[in-house]
């Protein structure tokens, strides 16, 4: 079981904080991590690692113990259940029937890793088509480089049928392919289960030397040479020491010893590494099967940034684990004693097969360091391969520039205007106001002033009005009838006068 750290609240609610548990302790120690508030996931060892973010885009509701953490979604729920010190499960689960029969899973960092794919005609189902995933560049101390291995889903509906997904890695995603018919037929929910592996070793052990007539057997190496091809990260000069793992023991005495080759064009050549120490391979009572160790020297100075060829000179058995997907040169070299080849016996095939070995080495750096040591202080030195450094400059600048400022100035006025009219009016009010106005104002560099500006403005300004008056008379005319008809049979003017007179008085003051 892996230690488990969580952020909970009560009534077995998880907080944004999610989750985070370590795997592989008795191995490389790893962590997975999984998201705040989605159902993502990395994992992490050493010095880099893989979030693994479905596509998803609503909410999640949190829950979970100990052992298993679900976040519930409406269309899908994502599910992670710790199986033991060197897996974990994660779980798709489809609550609805969903737009594609494809589940993919974008990976941040997949640029730095490779993905072996595991063959398909694997005995086991779980490993057939399944993914190894390790550094492109392994560096000190980061063992066999290997992240993880993504088993092949299973996937099971409500009703309990079954069917295997097809695993496929294309750029940064991760794809979970579901049969199109079985999942047709499906009845919800339906759930997608791939087991991720945390171990560091290899997924595999068995092989079949001529599928499909013959067993599948251990793998195992007598009177060989096999070696992998490994970059250096730096300089290598001196005692080194090198891990094999062995996975089982059919004979009496297993054993090798480490050895070094340089590359030649992708394939290893001359002798790099002295001094190779007897590594006992054994697996038996008080010998339980994992790594084991011993000491070589490399021959002169390895260049930081070459490729080197490492492996085992096997003059007795090794049975080890490996993942298929990189090249393994593994020729014979029986019956010479203890003797080991100077010039490795390529042959003139160039044969070689597709394993990777579960074998890594840890050397002395040829690097110099030089520590100062500053009086009264006593310090305990630890080699740093890379270092950052910081520095911080205090300086004064001085300097002379030119600003030209564009104002906008607003101007709000207020004015008392007093008439004194007897009719009703509607008037209208024009007015321009030209004034100059001048500013000083002081800068100070990496400042910033707010300034407020009150000005009195001092205007003469002229009223220009306009007046329309509506006037409406009543005049009451007493005409005799015979004024009347005097003036039908004379034809004259009646002359009617009204006097009309208003006095208006206008008085304006404008301050």
């Amino acid at each position: 079981m892996g230690n488990y750290n969580t952020r909970a609240v009560g009534n077995g609610e998880w907080g944004k904080g999610g989750a985070v548990f370590r795997q592989s302790l008795r191995d490389f120690p790893c962590t997975v991590e999984l998201g705040k508030a989605s159902p993502s996931f990395e994992i992490i060892r050493n010095t880099g690692g893989i979030r693994f973010i479905p596509p998803d885009d609503e909410g999640y509701i949190l829950r979970g113990d100990k052992q298993r953490l679900l976040y519930r979604g409406r269309r899908r729920s994502h599910r992670f259940t710790v199986l033991g010190d060197t897996a974990f499960e994660y779980d798709c689960i489809l609550e609805k029937p969903p737009d594609s029969n494809v589940i993919s899973l974008f990976m941040e960092g997949a640029e730095y890793f490779d993905f072996f794919r595991q063959p398909n005609y694997l005995s086991d189902p779980l490993l057939a088509g399944s993914y190894a995933v390790y550094k492109k560049e392994t560096l000190l101390g980061e063992g066999t480089g290997k992240l993880c291995h993504i088993h092949r889903p299973e996937i099971i509906d409500a009703r309990g049928r079954r069917c295997w997904g097809d695993l496929a890695v294309v750029g940064n995603l991760l794809c979970i392919t579901i049969p199109e018919i079985w999942l047709g037929e499906a009845t919800y929910p339906v759930i997608v289960d791939p087991t991720i592996g945390t171990t560091t070793v290899g997924s595999q052990y068995r092989i079949e030397y001529d599928p499909p007539d013959d067993p599948w057997i251990q793998l195992l190496f007598e009177g060989n040479l096999p070696v992998n091809r490994f970059l250096v990260p730096e300089t290598i000069n001196g005692l080194c020491t090198a891990y094999f793992y062995t996975n089982d023991d059919n004979y009496d005495d297993n054993g090798c010893r480490p050895v070094l080759y340089s590359d030649n064009a992708s394939t290893p050549l001359t002798r790099k590494s002295t001094e190779e120490q007897f590594i006992d391979l054994t697996v038996g009572s008080g010998k339980p099967k994992g790594w084991r160790s011993g000491t070589f020297k490399s021959n002169g100075s390895i260049t930081s940034g070459s490729y080197i060829w490492f492996g085992a000179f096997v003059d007795f058995f090794w049975e080890p684990r490996f993942d298929y997907g990189t090249r393994c040169y593994l020729n014979d070299w029986y019956d010479k004693g203890n003797s080991i080849p100077n010039t490795y016996p390529i042959g003139n095939g160039k044969w070689y097969d597709d394993y990777k070995l579960s074998m890594y080495f840890t050397y002395t750096s040829g690097q110099q360091y030089t520590r100062k040591l500053t009086q009264g202080v006593t310090i305990t030195d630890s080699k740093k391969l890379t270092a950052d450094y910081k520095r911080t400059v205090l300086q004064i600048v001085s300097v002379t520039s030119i600003i030209e400022r564009i104002k906008v100035f607003i101007h709000t006025i207020s004015e008392i205007v007093s008439s004194t009219i007897i009719v009703n009016s509607l008037g209208a009010y024009q007015r321009e106001i030209k004034d100059s106005i001048g500013n000083t104002t002081e800068i100070s560099l990496l400042k910033i002033i707010f300034q407020r500006i009150e000005e009195k403005v001092y205007a003469t300004g002229a009223l220009f009005r306009g007046l329309v008056f509506y006037v409406r008379i009543l005049t009451q005319v007493h005409v005799r009838d015979y004024l009347l008809r005097r003036l039908l049979k004379a034809r004259e003017e009646l002359v009617l006068k009204s006097s009309v007179s208003r006095e208006i008085a206008l008085d304006s003051r404008i301050h």
